[in-house]
Formats: C-alpha cells, sequence, structure tokens
C-alpha cells in the first residue's frame, strides 16, 4: 500500500507534463498589435505569435481618424525569414480611418514560417491626445498548403499621446525666464551709460 501512493504521484506528475507540452504544442496562433510613440509621431506593430507554416496573410483594421492620420505602412521580418516576400501596406482612408487589405506572401516553392514576429508596422502622425481604438477586420491566415489557420485576434485600446511639436513647444514656453517687469528694471549707473557723440 505505501509503494502505490508514490507511484501513483508520479503518474499524475507525468501527466501534468505531458498535457502542459502538448498545450504549448499546439497554442492557437494569435494576431496581436502593440504601440509605441516616437520622435516624429506614433506606430503600430501588427505582429503574430505560435504560428505553424504561415505562407501568407492578409488583414485590415481601423483606428480613430480624429486622433491620428496614417502616413506609411511597413513589412515585419517574420515572413522574410522564409525567403523572398511581397508585401502591399494595403489602401489608407485617413477620413474613414482604416487601412484595407494589407498583405504579406513567401514567393515560389517555399515551406511556411513557424514561430512568432511582425509582420507589419504602420507610422502615424498624431493629430490629438485620446484614448484610440484598433481593430482588425478580414484577418486571413494561409499555411505552405493554400489551407487557412485558424487564429485568434486581439484588438487594442491603448493613449495617444501629445503631438510631438505641441508637446516640444510647451516644454519650450516652461524652460523660459518669466518676463521682466518695468518696475524691476533699474537705470544703469552713470558710469555705464553709453556715451553718444
Amino acid at each position: 500500500m505505501k509503494k502505490s501512493a508514490p507511484i501513483a504521484a508520479r503518474a499524475a506528475g507525468a501527466c501534468a507534463l505531458a498535457l502542459s507540452l502538448l498545450s504549448t504544442a499546439h497554442a492557437v496562433p494569435v494576431l496581436e498589435m502593440s504601440a509605441a510613440s516616437t520622435a516624429t509621431g506614433f506606430e503600430l506593430t501588427v505582429q503574430a505569435r505560435d504560428v505553424v507554416d504561415l505562407f501568407a496573410y492578409g488583414f485590415s483594421l481601423s483606428f480613430d481618424p480624429a486622433l491620428l492620420k496614417l502616413t506609411a505602412g511597413t513589412e515585419g521580418a517574420l515572413l522574410r525569414q522564409g525567403g523572398d516576400t511581397f508585401f502591399r501596406a494595403g489602401v489608407f482612408d485617413n477620413d474613414a480611418g482604416s487601412v484595407t487589405y494589407t498583405l504579406g506572401t513567401l514567393i515560389g516553392q517555399v515551406p511556411g514560417v513557424t514561430g512568432s514576429g511582425q509582420l507589419a508596422t504602420f507610422s502615424f502622425d498624431v493629430k490629438q491626445a485620446g484614448l484610440a481604438n484598433f481593430k482588425f477586420t478580414d484577418v486571413a491566415l494561409v499555411d505552405g498548403s493554400g489551407a487557412d489557420i485558424s487564429v485568434e485576434t486581439r484588438n487594442l485600446v491603448t493613449a495617444v499621446p501629445e503631438p510631438a511639436s505641441i508637446a516640444m513647444f510647451a516644454v519650450g514656453l516652461l524652460a523660459l525666464p518669466p518676463a521682466a517687469s518695468p518696475r524691476a528694471l533699474k537705470p544703469l549707473p552713470r558710469h555705464m551709460t553709453p556715451r553718444t557723440s
């Protein structure tokens, strides 16, 4: 009887370990966003996590046009790990607050990429500070055989800081010394007064 308890405990431990390994091996891929302020504005990065055999992707996203103006989109590094790629930043609509049909794909008969990394980065000019909502639509991930990859999407709500130019102007104003009042000004002593001929 005493020997069966340690055996049962070891078996339970082995089962728990096997389940944890299986859950990490079959994690559902995630498409998510992160944001950061830059010296010139604001950047939104789209990244994929735990993808297996990713050959191509496409998505659209929306943002708040009252706060941000989309200026550029660049390809991330994840797909390029697998070889040559084609990337299209999508169609920008700053009135509606959207970028549609962003896509990236490997070129040629090559296997897809497995792992995590950046798919695209979008640069914005900041119009005003506020709380910005970024949402995914039309998401599609495809593997090397052309089959769809199931993916969990995570939208983002984040604070947008004041535009850099306004913030720098405010900092500049704070750095200026207070204006001297006329009463504080005293006449120069006679020996320091400039002579006129």
